[in-house]
């Protein structure tokens, strides 16, 4: 098979709904302040303070309102474009979407937390993410459309140009597990999938490091392009390899 070439390379949060956890005590846990800004922004489009179809304020607005750098915010939204809780149109605006999935509506307080459990509860994920996602990758190169698989590639280098440019990447590489769960065809394995969502984008303060980006968007290429040309039992071993060496970057820190 050939592969693709690749080229590698605060603040506090004010709450602004009174139910929101007090932000003194998410911030004596260390927490990033785009993690910080996504829970505030979640519980609230929770709470129906935005209703599904309403514009929401610019981010430049969200950033005043919340004490809150616009990077944070930007990557914030990401997360929650990523859940499918809000789509972000470019000249337009930021729409929470008609339609949420259902796992995305949880409330936070009950959902498990790394910053609780820490690098033990990242291995947990990987453990299930090593029996699911390889079959679901080759499930997508079997099933999945001409449509998709391009989506799938599109992902993928969308992600390697951001990572090569030091920019954030975090919903491009979100979208690309999504999609492949998506191609797979399989509505229980993919309602499985989407029931780690939120624990995808809090485990990623454990594997973006910089001797560890360039192999996972190596690793996403070549998964796409397995895929791509139908290649089921390459594009197995490819995602296995690739979570496995994320369970190893997590040993090894």
């Amino acid at each position: 098979m050939n592969k693709p070439k690749t080229n590698p390379n605060n603040g506090t949060v004010a709450s602004a709904a009174a139910d929101v956890p007090p932000v003194e005590a998410m911030l004596a846990k260390e927490t990033p302040v785009h993690q910080l800004v996504f829970e505030t922004l979640k519980q609230q489009i929770q709470n129906s303070e935005w209703l599904p179809g309403q514009k929401m304020p610019s981010i430049i607005q969200l950033g005043k309102r919340l004490n809150a750098g616009t990077g944070s915010v930007r990557e914030a939204l990401r997360s929650l474009q990523s859940l499918g809780m809000v789509s972000i149109e470019h000249g337009r605006g930021i729409f929470v979407n008609d339609h949420i999935p259902a796992d995305a509506q949880k409330s936070p307080g009950k959902q498990f937390s790394f910053h609780q459990m820490g690098a033990g509860a990242m291995l947990a994920l990987c453990e299930a993410r090593r029996i699911l996602e390889p079959e679901l990758s080759a499930f997508a190169a079997e099933r999945g459309n001409a449509e998709e698989h391009a989506e799938i590639m599109q992902l993928a280098n969308e992600m390697a140009q951001r990572a090569a440019a030091g920019l954030d990447f975090l919903a491009p590489d979100l979208q690309f597990h999504r999609k492949i769960a998506e191609a797979a065809h399989n509505p229980v394995l993919k309602q499985m999938m989407e029931s780690v969502a939120d624990l995808l984008i809090e485990s990623r303060s454990y594997t973006i490091r910089p001797t560890v980006t360039p192999r996972a968007v190596r690793y996403h290429l070549m998964i796409a392009e397995a895929i791509q040309e139908h290649d089921a039992p390459q594009a197995r071993l490819l995602m296995l390899a690739h979570v496995n060496d994320a369970i190893q970057s997590i040993l090894n820190a």
